[in-house]
């Protein structure tokens, strides 16, 4: 029986999903994808806030796609979650997990005991006394928005075989560590930007915008009396550039670049920021998600940022994240994953599996 996971995202209004047939191998293949609505108020930010109609929509969604697995991969993104950079001693990475609630209390926004904790690895490096260290991210989950998701999930019948991180996700599907540049991926969602930088394909730097291409959709909604879809139209048919635009529509243009400004400060600052604290300037900024198919959207970024723009190019758009979910972490290309400084990633799991990331039992065991 071919090996299947079922990668589930959780969108504004809308559950995706996508299923791959082995998964992180040379023959992996997306055999089907599907989505079914859900009322605003169950999913908030990609945060599951009422668990019964999101086990109803994922029965639902089984029948209506007639996936073959029940093992799924779960994704969280939003700003429940957080990256922090982070040096430990090194140690077996079980041991460095472990340890986490004892060193991490003060960097967090919540109290350790609500957290799910976890750590990724990039490098071994020297510290102040001459010490090796790992130098890598904390992640950090709110512990109920995690299980709350994933018990919605059990109930559904589903096997939850992890919680993956977005970014980490979308790193691993769509870089590889045969190059050497650093680039920025940032997925525009409704009301959730994330930006992540990669060099060689691994993650290095991780932020969460709590804002997105639901701010330009309300304002056109409020502005015009208009539909949701109908402002939706006017996103990608007419978009953000006045030029060769009808005089009428100027006024929607200089809205949409308005309500956008917000968002293109926050990408700008965190690029910069990147570039300031690392020492090494983002190459490439990737575009993914709905938000950044406003028409006009890359082009902007690229003004902003004074970095070249665009947008992944794949069959499905709108299934991106769900397929990078479901698609595991083992190389694609058969490199090993490195550091930028170019020596290798620490861990065995850091290059040839999945992040990691809130691997758990429901239970909570880890």
């Amino acid at each position: 029986m071919a090996n299947r996971t079922v990668g589930i995202d959780f969108g504004n209004g809308i559950i995706r999903a996508a299923e791959v047939e082995d998964p992180g191998t040379s023959r992996q293949q997306v055999v089907r994808v599907d989505a079914v609505p859900i009322s605003g108020d169950a999913v908030v930010s990609g945060e599951v806030r009422d668990a019964a109609a999101v086990t109803a929509a994922l029965k639902q969604l089984w029948v209506k796609a007639g996936f073959r697995t029940k093992r799924v991969v779960l994704g969280m993104g939003n700003s429940r979650v957080l990256a922090r950079d982070l040096q430990v001693p090194v140690r077996p990475l079980s041991q460095v997990r472990e340890g986490l609630q004892f060193l991490v209390a003060d960097m967090l926004p919540m109290p350790v005991s609500n957290a799910v904790l976890d750590y990724y690895p990039i490098s071994i490096v020297q510290d102040d006394d001459g010490n090796d260290v790992y130098s890598g991210m904390l992640i950090a989950a709110l512990k109920d928005v995690a299980l709350t998701a994933a018990r919605a999930a059990k109930a559904a019948g589903l096997e939850v075989n992890g919680i993956d991180m977005i970014p980490f996700a979308l790193i691993r599907s769509l870089s590889s560590s045969r190059d050497a540049e650093t680039r920025a991926f940032v997925d525009v969602g409704a009301t959730t930007t994330i930006i992540a930088v990669a060099t060689s394909g691994v993650p290095e730097f991780v932020r969460t915008v709590p804002s997105g291409g639901e701010d330009v959709t309300r304002s056109l909604m409020d502005l015009g009396q208009l539909t949701r879809e109908q402002a939706e139209q006017i996103k990608r048919t007419v978009g953000l550039s006045a030029e060769g635009v009808d005089a009428r529509y100027r006024p929607v243009v200089e809205l949409m670049v308005t309500r956008s400004g917000e968002l293109m400060t926050s990408i700008r600052d965190t690029l910069q920021y990147f570039g300031d604290t690392r020492q090494r300037r983002v190459s490439q900024v990737l575009l993914t998600g709905g938000g950044a198919r406003l028409g006009g959207f890359p082009q902007m970024i690229t003004a902003w940022t004074r970095i070249p723009a665009g947008l992944v190019s794949v069959a499905d758009p709108d299934f991106i994240v769900a397929t990078a979910l479901a698609s595991g972490g083992r190389e694609k290309d058969g490199g090993s994953r490195k550091s930028s400084s170019g020596a290798p990633l620490v861990g065995t799991d850091a290059g040839t599996k999945r992040s990691g990331f809130l691997s758990m039992q429901i239970g909570g065991k880890k």
